[in-house]
């Protein structure tokens, strides 16, 4: 194959390569018993394969979906926003408390390790239970937490306890909706509702210490808690009313980005048969049964069976059954068992680093503009933080729509075969514009340039990180669909483990080691995790193809039985 993706030494389907365009006669003939796109997507088609259920996600209408991704999105936003929203505030909260703004900044770190530590418990819990009960239940802990900190005054232990119980609560709205995406959207759309997600996560971050700083100056410190306890009932309300549950089980011979199953011998004059949710659709698309295998059209009977369509009322519902019947025990295992792919691995460095970098950014800002020769108050350190806010906007505005645009015209130059590894294109900017971001950061303050360089160059390198976090993580949704939620609880808990260090000890290193030296070192890691996506760019069709060949690593990612 071209396009500097090498081919593995075999004719079989590599999981994760789809079919998507329809521009050769032989492609047209393969894929015309499947479903294809409306519009301008209609040479497109649809992966995964949607079923014949009106109560599957991805038959939901368009509005209903982009509404639902978007809400979604929010709620990461909300949770991503308020847990370093008073973060440009340390040195004025640490003689609030008493203490020093390190032992603050320390408080944050918590949040961050138990918001890894519950990604444990929610994958396996969502796995089985659905996304639904797991979203509501952890918002009511998140809630908890920040009502043990009001409650507890100026009580530094009610702080980093509170604190500590609400990031068990945020990690089910901070990572399940990256999984929810692959429950909504087809591959030709994922792209924009992850930068969707991905911004409101970044961006959330940013302009929830700009707002969090702003009520903290006017209102005093409690204040910023309170308000986010009531934004997070008055959410929680509604995500119970308007969003249901997402995660569907479906006929596993329609996720053609898991496997996909097109025949390709031409020389074959009999209708072939594909499954659509436990009904058989032959290619002429005539007959309907409901058998769940592939059989030859002579032997199809006529039996149609398709689901009645859940009423509001019904999709109410907290709990809507068991989807796996794996045992709960077993699936507290699987996320550590997703690392033994590349791809989650890659991204939970690229990511997970981006956003450990981005939390000491917040954590160190107080102490770097606080002090000569910027002397800021708290009120103008959030507003540095707005520098961040742009970088993650463009970070993932442009990335998001970019990255479809390459899927689809990447395969049509690869006459209509999708890979996954035509997203990572993106690394290079990343890597270029990563380097000269944190760099520049770094020697501005050691240089004691104007405030306007740092910040900057601030901004640059948030701008560069949202890119390749991104890019990663589309890369692991496109590539591993079936093991996506419990990749991105792997991806969670580094990201947890990775924010806690790096929050815990940026500002003793800064110390230490000044800033050029530190963030020399935070951009030359930035800068690996970009070459690491280069070299699966080349490589990462045959590493795919070695994992699913591989005993031992499907062993432990072997698929869980559905209910």
């Amino acid at each position: 194959m071209g396009l500097w993706i090498l081919e593995p030494d075999t004719d079989e389907v590599v999981p994760g390569t789809v079919h998507l365009q329809k521009e050769a006669e032989k492609r047209i003939r393969n894929t015309a018993f499947l479903k294809h796109g409306t519009g301008r997507h209609a040479g497109i088609v649809l992966v995964p394969q949607p079923s014949d259920s009106p109560n599957d996600p991805l038959n939901w209408s368009n509005t209903r979906k982009i509404l639902t991704s978007i809400f979604l999105s929010c709620g990461t936003g909300l949770m991503a926003g308020t847990h370093n929203f008073i973060n440009p505030a340390n040195a004025t909260m640490a003689k609030i408390f008493h203490t020093t703004a390190n032992t603050i900044s320390q408080s944050v770190s918590v949040v961050l390790l138990t918001l890894g530590a519950s990604a444990v418990l929610t994958s396996p819990l969502a796995r089985i239970w659905g996304k639904r009960p797991v979203l509501i239940v952890s918002n009511i802990i998140a809630i908890l937490g920040y009502v043990i900190v009001v409650a507890a005054s100026n009580n530094i232990v009610g702080l980093f306890v509170g604190r500590g119980i609400h990031g068990f609560g945020v990690a089910g709205l901070e990572y399940l909706v990256s999984s929810s995406v692959g429950d909504l959207f087809f591959v030709h759309e994922r792209g924009i509702h992850l930068a969707l997600w991905h911004y409101a996560l970044s961006g959330g971050n940013a302009l929830g210490q700009v707002i969090g700083t702003a009520i903290f100056s006017a209102e005093g410190w409690k204040w910023p808690f309170v308000w986010a306890i009531v934004v997070y009932a008055v959410y929680t309300v509604i995500l119970y009313f308007t969003c249901p549950e997402t995660t569907y089980n479906r006929a596993a011979q329609l996720d053609l980005d898991i496997l996909e199953d097109i025949d390709d011998d031409s020389s074959s004059d009999r209708a072939r048969t594909v499954v659509v949710d436990d009904v058989n659709v032959s290619e002429n698309g005539n007959e309907k049964t409901a058998n769940s295998s592939i059989r030859e059209a002579d032997d199809v009977p006529t039996t149609v069976v398709v689901d009645p369509k859940m009423s509001y009322r019904q999709s109410l519902q907290v709990f809507n059954g068991r989807f796996s019947d794996e045992s709960f025990l077993r699936a507290l295992i699987t996320p550590w068992s997703a690392f033994l792919l590349p791809a989650v691995s890659w991204a939970a460095l690229s990511y997970g680093w981006s956003v450990a970098v981005a939390a000491s950014f917040s954590v160190g800002l107080s102490s770097i503009f606080t002090k000569a020769p910027y002397n800021f108050t708290s009120n103008q350190v959030g507003l540095t933080v707005f520098s961040s806010f742009v970088g993650a906007t463009l970070g993932n505005a442009l990335p998001g729509p970019l990255s479809d645009w390459l899927v689809t015209f990447l395969s049509r130059r690869n006459k209509g075969i999708y890979e996954p590894e035509f997203r990572i294109v993106l690394t290079v900017p990343s890597f270029f514009l990563g380097l000269l971001g944190f760099w520049g950061f770094g020697w501005s303050l050691q240089a004691r340039a104007p405030f306007m360089v740092p910040v900057f160059f601030y901004g640059l390198a948030i701008f560069a990180g949202s890119i390749n976090s991104l890019i990663s993580n589309t890369y692991l949704l496109d590539c591993h669909r079936a093991q996506a939620q419990d990749g991105y609880a792997a991806v969670t808990i580094f990201r947890g483990i990775t924010s806690f260090v790096m929050t815990f000890v940026i500002n003793i290193w800064i110390q230490r080691s000044g800033y050029k030296v530190v963030y020399l070192w935070i951009g030359a890691v930035h800068g690996l995790t970009c070459v690491i996506g280069m070299f699966l760019y080349v490589f990462g069709k045959k590493i795919r193809f070695f994992i699913s060949k591989n005993e031992f690593i499907q062993r432990k990612l072997a698929k869980r039985k559905t209910a």
